[in-house]
């Protein structure tokens, strides 16, 4: 699945594809991303899924006394419902509760995996901050889905500037719409 979209992606910068790995958060890419149409025609995945996520991966210090990598998923959002829509071959998936407002779109292909990105950012008085986020996974068999979620924090907070990533596995269970 990501190499094939590496192979996209290579293709439409005009064959200029490093040796070295783009960053996978590159704010053009992430645009890209969200703007990508699949193949995955009809509208069969879209529901309510309610999502888990484990830390793989973090770097974010602890800012305004919260532990953003014990406790970033809650502040995204991304541990609890969420709303997946599905219109052939383009994807949205926006958490219902979080704190920091954010959704993320792209392609779904005809073989369940989607590749979604997007950029979103918060006011906090004077202070603003972006999170720049990519969503790689796929629709399971059973008819939920999972995936790798990465996001980075940019900007600044009223303690300071914050530039830190972290990534999630993150899992996800059809639930009945509420």
């Amino acid at each position: 699945m990501r190499r094939g979209l590496l192979a996209v992606l290579c293709a439409l910068s005009l064959g200029a594809c490093p040796e070295e790995q783009a960053d996978p958060l590159d704010p053009d890419l992430l645009i890209a991303l969200s703007e990508a149409g699949g193949d995955g025609r009809g509208e069969g995945l879209a529901g309510r899924y309610v999502t888990a996520a484990e830390v793989l991966a973090c770097d974010c210090p602890p800012r305004m006394g919260v532990d953003l990598c014990a406790g970033g998923a809650q502040l995204i959002g991304i541990n609890g419902p969420a709303r997946v829509e599905h219109v052939d071959g383009w994807l949205t998936f926006e958490p219902e509760v979080t704190s920091l407002p954010w959704s993320l779109s792209g392609a779904v292909g005809r073989d369940r995996s989607f590749v979604l990105g997007g950029i979103s950012g918060l006011a906090i008085g004077l202070f603003t901050v972006g999170m720049y986020a990519r969503f790689d996974g796929e629709f399971t068999a059973a008819g939920g889905l999972r995936g790798e979620l990465a996001h980075r924090l940019l900007g600044e907070l009223p303690d300071g500037r914050i530039d830190c990533r972290t990534t999630y596995a993150v899992t996800g269970a059809r639930t009945p719409d509420a």
